[in-house]
């Protein structure tokens, strides 16, 4: 069932979103990258990512030119977008290397079309998969009207996705990360616990906490703590979510 806009500007949306793929916007981002606006869900994800103030803290989150940036729940790759676009302004021409990662196989062909046609992140790695467990399998559970709207509870209106975990720490070996994105949809509390010793060797963090029981707010607090990660000027309140930055309480040199 559809739920039809009531207002002019809810009708102007609603009609955009969906002729969107017929009639594509792009636009120029900063250095004249151009983003393809090319479905109702690039719109979504631009707006959560490119007009939220919470990452554009980038820009000032990396006190020096990163060299591995891991981008959990890289859903549409706008981040890592986003990310590119600040380190070239704030340390200019380098090439860091960026994983992205992503459960749901819609969108790793968007991810892919993004990152080519913007000229962003040219040193990167996709991989499809969940994080969280470090090995197993799962079902993904995908809105059939928001690709952007998955996870591994099932909900109404949605569709299963066989998908596996894998380990991270195996992809990525014993470097450091110089800027981890988690966005997984509430599994962020199972990785956070599976992985003390990578977070050990993150140096900034921004992650996506979901609504859950206190116990587990206070374990995945606690996590990060012991992992040597401390939190970041406030916690944003975002749709049902909250926003926190944490970075390292003694900085590799």
């Amino acid at each position: 069932m559809i739920n039809l806009p009531t207002t002019i500007d809810s009708w102007r949306s609603f009609f955009y979103r969906r002729f969107a793929p017929l009639i594509t916007c792009e636009i120029r981002l900063a250095g004249n990258h151009p983003l393809q606006l090319d479905n109702k869900f690039q719109v979504n994800s631009l707006q959560d990512v490119f007009c939220h103030p919470f990452y554009w803290q980038v820009h000032a989150l990396l006190d020096r030119a990163p060299r591995l940036v891991i981008d959990l729940g890289a859903h549409c790759g706008h981040f890592s977008m986003l990310a590119d676009l600040c380190i070239q302004m704030r340390f200019g021409e380098v090439r860091p290397e960026y994983v992205l990662v992503e459960p749901n196989p819609e969108l790793v062909p968007v991810i892919r079309r993004n990152l080519l046609k913007s000229g962003l992140c040219s040193h990167h790695t996709i991989k499809e998969g969940l994080v969280g467990n470090r090995s197993g399998k799962a079902t993904l559970w995908v809105s059939r009207s928001n690709y952007l709207s998955a996870s591994l509870r099932r909900e109404p209106s949605t569709r299963g996705v066989p998908a596996d975990y894998f380990d991270l720490e195996q992809l990525v070996g014993g470097r450091p990360i110089d800027l981890l994105k988690v966005d997984i949809e509430g599994a962020e509390y199972d990785f956070i616990e599976n992985y003390p010793k990578l977070l050990e060797r993150v140096q900034k963090l921004m992650i996506e906490i979901h609504a859950a029981p206190e116990s587990q707010q206070t374990r995945l607090q606690d996590c990060l703590y012991r992992a040597g990660l401390r939190l970041r000027g406030s916690v944003m309140d975002h749709g049902g979510y909250q926003l926190a930055a944490f970075e390292r309480d003694n900085p590799a040199l």
